[in-house]
């Protein structure tokens, strides 16, 4: 049996595989185990492991990691799964791979694809509480939420970042977790953005020398409000602001949650003179204006 193990999820992803790998390992042993590392290893190398048989055990679990990043093995994988010997199962493991290939539709067609996608922003909160738990932790549903909108929604990151608050401090709060993590850039663009938009121009300069002081580049940021205003234009010209109908035109749930939020107080003509305002701003930057002048004035103009 082939299962295939990709999505953005990489913190689920890694939670099945060592589920599967613990299991194998209580039934079977270690000695069934291979690892292959495909960006390392031949193609040959990897469908000679997939039909060899066990040795001193009765199945053999192979786990091949970056498996999308062999091109021989992605052109060959209708061998992979026609070759692999019935006591042998195999992951192949890719948290990237590029389902527009042919490849990539015949491991759906042929193998067990498990698509690991991101968990909805709206639900982290109760993973985190409970995560903290887990860790010997405590943890509030409103600091939960802090540290969601400050470190953003990737899970893999914030099961770090409880496991690092837990080690410091049983009692996880907003003072701690305020201490001991770093708010994303996204999320600071977001806020950034939130309190341009509220008028609070105080408070959205700082939040932008903030970034300045860490040594984030003007560039860098101004392609970030790029990312954020597409977004936004997305929430704003949608038949409705849902979060899932943003989540199907292909943004993160917890963009598009905060992409809907914001939209609500923004109209289709304002949108279209923040890009406007921000691409001829970008031809300044390129030629002649002073960067960070540039971008506070636009701030402002929010």
């Amino acid at each position: 049996m082939i299962r295939t193990l990709t999505g953005k999820n990489t913190y689920a992803l890694r939670a099945y595989m060592h589920e599967v790998t613990s299991q194998f390992m209580r039934e079977v042993g270690e000695l069934g185990i291979e690892r292959i590392d495909a960006s390392e290893a031949t193609a040959d190398t990897i469908l000679q492991a997939a039909q060899s048989l066990p040795f001193l055990v009765e199945r053999k679990l192979l786990i091949v990691t970056n498996a999308g990043q062999n091109a021989s093995l992605l052109e060959r994988v209708e061998e992979l799964i026609e070759r692999t010997a019935d006591q042998v199962e195999v992951l192949l493991v890719d948290a990237s791979f590029d389902k527009r290939k042919a490849s990539f539709k015949t491991l759906q067609k042929k193998t067990e694809v498990h698509d690991f996608t991101e968990t909805n922003a709206r639900e982290l909160p109760a993973w985190a509480v409970e995560y903290c738990k887990e860790q010997g932790g405590v943890m509030s549903r409103a600091d939960a939420n802090y540290l969601v909108e400050r470190v953003g929604s990737n899970q893999d990151l914030l099961a770090r970042e409880i496991e690092k608050l837990v080690l410091f401090e049983a009692n996880v709060d907003r003072t701690t977790i305020e201490t001991l993590t770093d708010r994303t850039l996204q999320s600071t663009v977001f806020e950034l953005l939130d309190a341009a938009f509220a008028g609070n121009h105080k408070r959205a300069i700082s939040l932008y020398r903030e970034q300045r002081a860490s040594r984030i580049e003007p560039q860098y940021i101004i392609a970030m409000i790029v990312w954020q205003l597409h977004a936004l234009a997305l929430a704003v010209y949608a038949p409705n602001q849902q979060e899932s109908t943003l989540v199907g035109a292909g943004l993160s749930p917890y963009t598009a949650r905060k992409a809907a939020g914001l939209a609500r107080s923004i109209s289709k003509q304002a949108i279209k003179k923040m890009i406007v305002d921000l691409t001829e701003l970008d031809e300044q930057i390129k030629t002649s204006a002073d960067a960070d002048a540039g971008v506070e004035l636009y701030l402002l103009n929010l």
